[in-house]
């Protein structure tokens, strides 16, 4: 399936750039995302009449994330969970949790713009998570898990 990005994806292309992916991708995920849209000649001809707007766009949500990765950077959070002796948690520590930690703070984040690649947190102590916000901006924020 040949589509044409109407933002940067990451590990597929920049805006404008026509790409072919499989059909499921394209379908079920890029177009109903508004990331994309099929590379037919109408929707080509539509996308060359309003790339300057959809290059402003792109520009003002990088402009944004970057400054919120600013303020994420930042930022210590410390979440307090229940934990045994030892100092592992009764539970865990997801990214829901930071998310919401942080966002209590004044800094919007979603769960899915943190990063946890080896999973939620089991343990008391300090730990640097990684974000990424848009796919140029990346950071690290830092959490404190402490025992209740």
């Amino acid at each position: 399936m040949d589509i044409i990005l109407l933002e940067k994806v990451q590990n597929l292309g920049n805006i404008g750039e026509q790409v072919k992916v499989r059909a499921g991708y394209g379908r079920n995920f890029l177009i109903p995302q508004r990331k994309a849209v099929p590379a037919t000649k109408d929707n080509v001809t539509r996308f060359e009449a309003e790339r300057a707007e959809h290059e402003k766009a792109a520009s003002k949500n990088l402009a944004m994330a970057r400054s919120r990765a600013e303020k994420l950077t930042e930022l210590s959070i410390e979440i307090s969970s229940k934990a045994g002796d030892e100092g592992k948690l009764f539970g865990s520590v997801s990214a829901r949790d930071i998310a919401s930690a942080t966002t209590s703070t004044g800094v919007e984040v979603s769960k899915s713009e943190i990063l946890l690649p080896d999973g939620p947190l089991h343990n008391v102590g300090e730990f640097e998570i990684g974000f990424q916000l848009h796919p140029d901006v990346k950071g690290v924020l830092k959490v404190q898990v402490v025992a209740e």
